[in-house]
């Protein structure tokens, strides 16, 4: 379930100057929200009822109403989970803190992640002969982490940053892209993914970003949280990097599943091959 409290807080930055001042006193006075109307809250800080109902309306599908009810269960919890780690935190806030934005990056992940469009991904990487998995920093990871983990069922999988050998391999017929991207807007996925296109090749997209380039250009665009890249310590890219970890995650285990004994054979295979020449 989205933590309203702490979505006010992390995305903060992305309301308008009036929502701001709504958010802000959520935040700072959550006790006192949960007793209010919208138009008690409108006076408090001088914005329009409509303002306030449309604020509510970003952060909890059922409105000002279900907004209370969320707020009025999180306010039992520490607000410091809230905020960024910073130097005074010894270890066990910082697990707390950590905890807290994984969990909720996780809860949202899977609020947003449609079932119909890893149905439709676990599809085209079924029918693809060569799978090409490419992102940019800490997104490489998530793509070696792909590779690794569908070579071992028997997918062929290239991952690779250069750009000019991924094009050239995208030529090949019936192979799909993947591109991984937490924005949706980075400069080599944007031109990997509109070469893919160009040559009539499937996309996928994995991005926290719907309306992003990437997204736009992509055939299914697989939706993570976006944990918001505030703070010098940007603890958020290190949730919106295990999100996207989560995305391969479900993927992969809704493609194993689709064949299940053919997939749990060629893993059992892949691990005794690996046993038996590099030890256990």
């Amino acid at each position: 379930m989205k933590n309203i409290l702490f979505t006010l807080s992390n995305d903060f930055e992305k309301f308008s100057r009036s929502e701001q001042k709504v958010a802000r006193f959520m935040i700072d006075y959550p006790r006192e929200v949960i007793q209010m109307n919208a138009e008690e809250i409108s006076d408090r800080t001088q914005v329009s009822p409509a303002t306030v109902v449309r604020l509510a309306k970003k952060i909890c599908k059922s409105g000002l109403p279900g907004l209370k009810i969320q707020v009025a269960s999180e306010i039992k919890v520490d607000d410091s989970l809230y905020t960024e780690v910073n130097p005074s935190d010894d270890l066990d806030v910082m697990k707390h803190k950590l905890e807290f934005r994984i969990s909720h990056a996780i809860g949202q992940t899977n609020q947003i992640l449609l079932k119909n469009d890893v149905k439709k991904a676990t599809d085209i990487v079924e029918q693809a002969d060569d799978i090409y998995v490419f992102g940019m920093g800490a997104s490489n990871l998530v793509a070696e982490d792909f590779q690794q983990k569908f070579i071992r069922i028997g997918k062929s999988v290239i991952q690779t940053l250069d750009t000019h050998l991924m094009a050239v391999g995208l030529a090949k017929p019936n192979s799909v892209l993947i591109v991984v991207s937490d924005s949706g807007e980075t400069k080599e996925s944007c031109h990997i993914t509109r070469v893919a296109s160009s040559l009539n090749i499937p996309i996928i997209a994995i991005t926290h970003e719907r309306n992003s380039t990437i997204a736009k250009n992509s055939t299914v665009t697989l939706t993570h949280d976006d944990g918001g890249e505030s703070g010098v310590l940007r603890t958020a890219a290190t949730t919106s990097l295990l999100a996207q970890l989560y995305v391969v995650d479900l993927l992969y285990y809704a493609y194993l599943t689709q064949d299940f004994s053919n997939n749990k054979a060629r893993l059992v295979k892949s691990k005794t091959i690996i046993a038996e020449n590099f030890g256990k």
